[in-house]
């Protein structure tokens, strides 16, 4: 990974979220947002226990699907087989148990090694990056822990690009850095989190507020939509 994306300080853009949270939030969803499978297949997989692996395995794989991550034709994003896929994940079941339990504040460095672990050994895209299909999969398994992470809005928000290198284990490190220095800086503020807990409390209203780190993706997403739309 590049120092540019290392060295990044992200405390400018922890705190714009902090200080714009309910008009990010307007933002999001007052313009157009995903629905039918991609809404649907989201809340079917984070419903459903690990005790029904094999179910919530299907549901996860659904929902990546539904978002875009596989494509038909020759071009475009590639999903593997739901049957590599569902192995992959399978032989993680016992760290990813065991890390559901765990909440940001209280992660030892064995935990974050658990969560290199899982993130390096899941095989969903079949192309070379890896952190957007990865991170989304580890977001249904753990939301506590794991928020969706994506070029078009996650990388564009905090790095003012969508581009890097493929490199598996560099993007565990930019994965890390951007749970480490801005999701969970956000999701500690207590503030920020009485304000969440009442939208995730109104699941009928705010459908995609589905957990506190999914929240703050939301509010990225409002933040690119927002500056996309007032930008001279």
């Amino acid at each position: 990974m590049s120092k540019r994306w290392v060295d990044r300080d992200f405390t400018t853009k922890t705190n714009d979220i902090l200080l714009k949270a309910e008009s990010y939030h307007c933002e999001f969803y007052s313009s157009e947002t995903f629905t039918g499978p991609s809404l649907y297949f989201h809340q079917q997989a984070l419903k459903l226990n690990v005790e029904n692996w094999a179910r919530k395995s299907e549901m996860i794989y659904a929902a990546l699907a539904s978002w875009g991550m596989h494509r038909m034709g020759p071009k475009g994003a590639k999903m593997h087989s739901f049957n590599d896929f569902n192995k992959s994940v399978a032989d993680l079941r016992t760290d990813i148990k065991c890390l559901r339990s765990k909440s940001p504040d209280d992660l030892s460095l064995d935990d974050w090694n658990a969560m290199e672990k899982v993130f390096k050994y899941i095989k969903v895209m079949a192309s070379g990056t890896k952190i957007v299909g990865n991170s989304k999969v580890m977001a249904h398994y753990l939301p506590n822990l794991i928020p969706p992470i994506d070029r078009e809005y996650t990388l564009q928000f905090l790095f003012g690009s969508r581009g890097f290198q493929n490199n598996l284990e560099r993007e565990w490190l930019l994965m890390h850095k951007i749970l480490s220095d801005f999701f969970y800086p956000i999701a500690s503020n207590v503030e920020f989190q009485k304000m969440s807990n009442e939208w995730l409390a109104n699941t009928d209203t705010y459908p995609w507020d589905t957990s506190i780190l999914k929240v703050i993706d939301n509010l990225v997403i409002g933040a690119v939509r927002a500056a996309r739309k007032y930008k001279p």
